[in-house]
């Protein structure tokens, strides 16, 4: 039995997941709380009770928005001040009828929504919309298509934020969000049934008040959203609750991916046979075409003159250090990039006798950005190969125990391990940082340590693509399937 919209306000109000939420994005929440609370109490938690949802409004996740997915609207529009907001889908009002009130309050701005289904005067439109619209708060449009809609609308009328809650269809969902992104890049966008998503996490579920909703129908709100507005430019996340509220918010500034290229002359104290084109040259050339070279920092342990010449006419960013091992550059690469970026950036560290394969740093951001572990698009031969004839400590069979995945373009297995080449977010390196340290110590680093104690540890892992679509350049451990050759 789903939960009653009277009892939200004594379910959320204390919880301590709900209120970090709001602390994190409102820290004056506290002064609002009582205002929201008064309104929410005397006016709207009745209105969709008695008025709203064709009759079902008593029960949470029928339809309007809860307490607190309720008071996190709210809280918005109070805080930003949205001088036009543009609502997709007003339904029986309520929503329409709680923005209209912040912004009443606000003093100033206008509320524009259009309905596909609904109209002013249908027998469950709640009693605020109607009295925002005489007020001249709420101007709406029906019945009309929601995308239709915000082509439509006049492109003078300046949106600062937009609140969608209407087809949950992957079609209209996609085309809106798109069409939200092309008109209204920089406002900050809100939308209904961010929990139900299949990418939704089970702390989000748990809120869920109408669950028997994930035996019959998907979402596509989230998906939609986080495919249109790109994660480079824009922050994806969202607030608890029956069906829980999905942001997206424009980022201050882009997030790159940072490359630190540990380029050396020292020869490898273990002489590794090569392919051809696995010159330092062609590699680093390799990693330009693929990362951009405005993307990469070059580590250079004890550089000749002719290497730091070559780099120095690619015009790349050249940090000298001195230390003549493997390990050391390694830890050289991995201070500079903490020291350097952001706990949400996204850096690579990588070895200069690596190739990869075109679009390898959009593969490499949609493996990072779904699983949040360390990336790789090394698929190392090691894990088809039995232990007891070289291969990796833990296979046998010729295979991996594992678990298989997708982001949009690309699959994805978890796996035991990997080189000390990988791509993660800044705050991942930090969290692990003694570990790192620990296993890279020495003058070669262990790789299949660290991974083994952080997966035992802290159940955080590695996943790998597959098929690779990078390579180490060692002839006997390249990714299979590619001629690399040829690269």
């Amino acid at each position: 039995m789903p939960y009653k919209t009277k009892e939200l306000q004594g379910m959320y109000q204390f919880n301590i997941d709900v209120v970090n939420q709001l602390e994190a994005e409102f820290p004056n929440y506290y002064e609002l709380e009582s205002e929201f609370n008064d309104y929410w109490n005397s006016t709207l938690m009745n209105q969709i009770i008695e008025e709203s949802s064709n009759g079902d409004g008593e029960w949470a996740g029928a339809g309007p928005i809860d307490y607190n997915e309720a008071k996190v609207i709210y809280f918005y529009i109070r805080t930003k001040k949205p001088k036009n907001v543009l609502e997709v889908g007003f339904a029986s009002g309520v929503s329409s009828s709680l923005i209209a009130k912040a912004l009443e309050v606000n003093g100033e701005g206008k509320l524009y929504t259009g309905d596909l289904n609904s109209a002013p005067d249908h027998k469950w439109i709640i009693s605020d919309f109607k009295k925002y619209i005489k007020n001249g708060i709420i101007v709406p449009t029906y019945p009309i298509d929601g995308i239709e809609y915000v082509k439509n609308l006049d492109s003078n009328i300046q949106i600062d934020l937009t609140f969608t809650d209407a087809s949950h269809e992957m079609a209209f969902c996609k085309g809106l969000a798109n069409e939200l992104f092309k008109k209204y890049p920089n406002a900050l966008h809100l939308y209904h049934e961010y929990s139900f998503s299949p990418m939704s996490t089970n702390d989000f579920r748990q809120f869920v008040s109408a669950k028997q909703n994930f035996n019959y129908q998907t979402f596509y709100e989230r998906e939609a959203f986080e495919l249109s507005f790109d994660e480079d430019n824009y922050y994806h996340y969202g607030f608890y609750g029956s069906c829980g509220l999905g942001v997206v918010r424009k980022r201050e500034k882009s997030i790159a991916m940072k490359v630190y290229y540990r380029l050396s002359n020292l020869e490898a104290s273990i002489t590794k046979k090569k392919i051809k084109n696995a010159t330092k040259e062609h590699c680093l050339r390799n990693c330009i075409d693929e990362f951009g070279r405005e993307n990469i920092v070059i580590i250079g342990d004890r550089l000749n003159q002719e290497t730091k010449d070559f780099v120095n006419d690619l015009k790349l960013r050249l940090v000298e250090v001195d230390n003549g091992t493997g390990a050391g550059t390694f830890r050289d690469a991995l201070n500079l990039a903490i020291k350097e970026n952001d706990d949400d950036s996204m850096v690579y560290l990588l070895e200069d006798d690596f190739l990869h394969l075109p679009n390898s740093k959009n593969y490499l951001k949609e493996g990072i950005r779904r699983y949040k572990m360390y990336t790789t698009l090394y698929d190392h031969p090691d894990k088809y190969i039995n232990a007891k004839d070289g291969g990796n400590p833990q296979i046998e069979m010729n295979a991996e125990v594992t678990r298989l995945s997708r982001t949009k373009s690309v699959h994805w297995k978890l796996t035991n391990s990997t080189v000390m080449s990988f791509a993660t977010y800044v705050s991942r390196l930090k969290e692990d940082l003694d570990l790192i340290q620990k296993y890279s110590s020495e003058k070669i680093t262990d790789s299949y340590g660290f991974f083994t104690e952080l997966i035992n540890t802290k159940k955080i892992g590695v996943v790998s693509s597959i098929p690779g679509y990078s390579t180490h350049c060692e002839t006997n451990w390249l990714s299979p399937l590619t001629d690399w050759t040829k690269i």
